[in-house]
């Protein structure tokens, strides 16, 4: 049994702010969305569609089925959603794809920033040590405020069902995704109105050998996506030892619901290892051997372990 991909291109329709980290009280954004970020609203709108809302255990069902039979990539900004910016890293430094070049560019056309404070009721003046900067990607550019797409894939396994039985398809069967995906908030801030993204239906495109601009495998048991030496890996990657490397490489920490001691959401923090920041070029020796889309978008030299 193999997947079914599909190409997708969201609408940014607010502003889009994906935690990174926090500099002093400005609060960093990625550049990019992550496979995470973008599992976590499609576990919720199944939820919220084709579940019961209020039992923790139909999030849990969905959000299972987003990390094996239902997987999504990182998500990348474009003006031209044929152009995504991916970034790379280059003897000149971090670029992002083509079209902006320079991380310099690319921030002062795409990334603006908002003030926020908390307001007391009772003498309506700012509360102490609430100030803080939300850095955002912006859903217009330019003059000619041009909108801003996101760019990424979906990724659906032959014969998927749920654990109740529901088959799931893209625009067919007991669970479709297309419905349910067409509009989706993600990313902080939401409740100010930011994250809102919405499916832009005439550009969805079915593909069956290409991922970005790489060799796409779907024959597998898992998605296979196969990296030449010296370009740019479209996600995060698990280090790969005795391979040489020019990027970085960071910690991926997460916030996820915990039923347990009743937390409730976002209150467990879950480290899922160090990796390779997308951007990185790795150094095959010889010839590169595919890399395995796993939960989250991201990527694995073998075979995912769940």
């Amino acid at each position: 049994m193999g997947w079914k991909s599909y190409r997708l291109v969201y609408q940014a329709k607010s502003p889009i702010h994906i935690g990174w980290h926090t500099l002093g009280y400005i609060k960093l954004t990625r550049y990019y969305i992550t496979g995470k970020a973008m599992w976590g609203a499609a576990t919720a709108n199944l939820t919220r569609i084709y579940g019961k809302e209020n039992e923790p255990g139909e999030y849990k069902m969905f959000g299972k089925l987003l990390k094996t039979k239902v997987l999504l990539s990182y998500f990348y900004p474009a003006v031209d959603p044929d152009i995504p910016l991916l970034p790379e890293f280059t003897n000149n430094g971090l670029e992002y794809g083509k079209y902006t070049k320079s991380k310099f560019k690319f921030e002062s056309r795409f990334i603006k920033s908002y003030g926020q404070t908390a307001v007391l009721p009772d003498s309506n003046t700012a509360e102490d040590e609430s100030l803080h900067e939300s850095e955002f990607i912006a859903p217009c550019v330019g003059e000619e405020q041009s909108p801003v797409y996101f760019v990424g894939y979906i990724f659906i396994k032959d014969g998927a069902r749920t654990e109740a039985n529901q088959l799931v398809g893209w625009d067919s069967g007991n669970i479709q995704l297309k419905g349910a995906l067409s509009e989706i908030f993600i990313g902080g801030d939401r409740k100010y109105g930011w994250g809102r993204l919405l499916l832009d239906d005439r550009k969805v495109k079915v593909v069956r050998d290409k991922f970005f601009d790489y060799l796409l495998e779907l024959d597998t048991d898992r998605p296979e996506i196969t990296v030449p030496s010296k370009k740019p890996i479209p996600a995060h990657v698990a280090i790969i030892n005795n391979l040489k490397f020019k990027g970085d490489i960071e910690p991926v920490v997460s916030r996820e619901f915990a039923a347990e001691n009743k937390m409730g959401f976002g209150r467990k923090l879950v480290h899922s290892g160090v990796f390779w920041v997308p951007g990185t070029i790795i150094l095959f020796e010889y010839k590169p051997k595919p890399l395995s889309l796993c939960e989250y978008g991201i990527m694995e030299s073998t075979a995912c372990k769940h």
